[in-house]
């Protein structure tokens, strides 16, 4: 990368929200409205053609009012400050949104199902990257949205994450300008004399030292069946930094994930986490949805989170040790002695289906979800989201904490996630999942992990007719 992807999306978003925020004149309904009433009458009169088409088109808008528009995603996709929006979005239009949201380990499935069947909901989610073209075929299944009104607010990282052959076909309606880290608490490490690790070795005596002190290590829920491979694969940006060329060969199928050292090194530390007792007695039942609860509590040290996710932590009723976001930090976690920051432009994305009968009704939801004032709310109300990838003059709410630490790695110092790079990966993300949950529990060895990942991705590669698995 020429520029580090996370100071980039920092940069511009806080520029965005600079010049929004600097531009001069009183602009108050009292300091308006006077002039207003005086040339009412006239702008009426004189208004020329193409204001009179645009107030005409926007009359238009109702013309989808008494609409349903079904909007369908996996669990933890919709915040609750979206579903705020979508009664506002009702309340505008007419047009009533319903949210099917659907269990993480099931959702990709059902969804490709009514794909398939020509029965797709209005608007679908999906993640963003190499699966759009090849799982999804969104320039079949998906409406082509590079002329919307948000299209140059967009994120130029996130659009490329979203088209297919230079087509943008979706919108990231997720906070992408800042990944997946651990989140720490520090009385806990303190109390428990244990110290931030940079290194596996390091990470193993911590997690010593916060079991002996009677505290869980790390919250690992596993039973969502998507959380536990993001140990892993926010921190294989080492892979290419050790190894470098090696997701080039994996991409041109000159190597495999059983052949490489590093990646089943990565596995076997994973397994040495459970079988050491750091995720606890409950792991495999343990949701995602419960983190931040058990985290406030302080019965685990640290997570895997968004850093947004302390403000959660420290607002939650079971924060009753009155921790404050001073008493959370962030690191690396050192699988294989990662010290790389991950950068990860994809996420959760939205997309009108191209059988839809309500195009219009879902263009519409998505322009006024990009909203100024709607994007703010989400910032605002949503714990977990300190910015989201467009720029129409938000104010991102980024903390004292995520800052420092953004800032405290370079380019040379940053990567690109496995799952961003890595061709026919991301597409079999809860089958890993639950390939990791069976060497866990002694059905599978890391060598099968791994050669089971191989044998799906060469499975996908010949049905996208790859010419490199021919």
């Amino acid at each position: 990368m020429k520029k580090k992807l996370v100071s980039l999306l920092l940069c511009s978003a806080l520029a965005m929200s600079m010049a929004a925020c600097s531009a001069g004149g009183d602009m108050s309904a009292a300091a308006t409205q006077p002039a207003e009433e005086a040339k009412e009458a006239e702008v009426e009169a004189e208004a020329p053609a193409e204001e009179k088409e645009e107030a005409a088109e926007e009359a238009s808008d109702t013309s989808a009012a008494g609409t349903t528009i079904t909007v369908m995603a996996s669990q933890d996709w919709v915040e609750d400050a979206e579903q705020e929006l979508g009664k506002k979005f009702e309340e505008e239009t007419g047009i009533h949104v319903d949210y099917q949201i659907v269990p993480a380990d099931q959702y990709q499935d059902l969804l490709l199902t009514r794909l398939n069947s020509g029965e797709g909901p209005d608007i679908w989610g999906a993640q963003s990257g190499f699966a759009l073209s090849t799982t999804y075929n969104v320039a079949e299944n998906a409406v082509d949205l590079s002329g919307e009104d948000w299209a140059d607010a967009y994120s130029v990282f996130s659009a490329e994450q979203t088209s297919v052959d230079g087509v943008n076909y979706g919108l990231t309606y997720y906070d992408t300008t800042t990944d997946y880290y651990m989140v720490y608490n520090k009385k806990l490490f303190e109390a428990a004399g244990a110290s931030v690790p940079t290194t596996w070795e390091e990470l193993i005596e911590t997690c010593n030292k916060l079991q002996e002190s009677g505290v869980t290590p790390i919250y690992e829920p596993m039973a969502d069946g998507w959380h536990l491979l993001m140990l892993w694969t926010e921190n294989a940006q080492v892979h290419d930094k050790k190894n470098p060329g090696i997701i080039d060969k994996l991409n041109k199928n000159e190597a495999t994930f059983a052949e490489d050292a590093d990646m089943k090194l990565a596995v076997d530390q994973l397994k040495e986490l459970y079988d050491n007792g750091y995720f606890g007695d409950n792991c495999l039942s343990d949701e995602f949805a419960d983190a931040e609860g058990y985290l406030a509590k302080g019965e685990f040290a640290m997570c895997m989170l968004k850093p947004g996710a302390i403000n959660t932590i420290v607002a939650s009723d079971q924060n009753t040790e009155g921790y404050t976001q001073d008493d959370f930090g962030l690191f690396l976690l050192p699988l294989c002695d990662n010290q790389y920051l991950n950068i990860h432009p994809t996420g959760p994305s939205r997309f009108i289906y191209s059988g839809s009968k309500n195009i219009d009704a879902a263009k519409q939801y998505l322009s006024f979800l990009l909203k100024q004032e709607n994007v703010q709310y989400l910032i605002d109300e949503a714990a977990d989201v300190e910015n989201l990838p467009v720029e129409v003059g938000q104010t991102p709410e980024y903390s004292k904490t995520t800052l420092d630490f953004l800032n405290s790695y370079d380019d040379e110092h940053s990567g690109m996630v496995l799952q961003d790079v890595v061709l026919y990966y991301n597409e079999q993300w809860m089958d890993i999942n639950a390939d990791l949950t069976a060497l866990f529990i002694g059905d599978m060895t890391s060598d099968d992990v791994l050669k089971a990942i191989d044998d799906r991705r060469a499975q996908l590669a010949q049905a996208a007719g790859d010419a490199n698995w021919q």
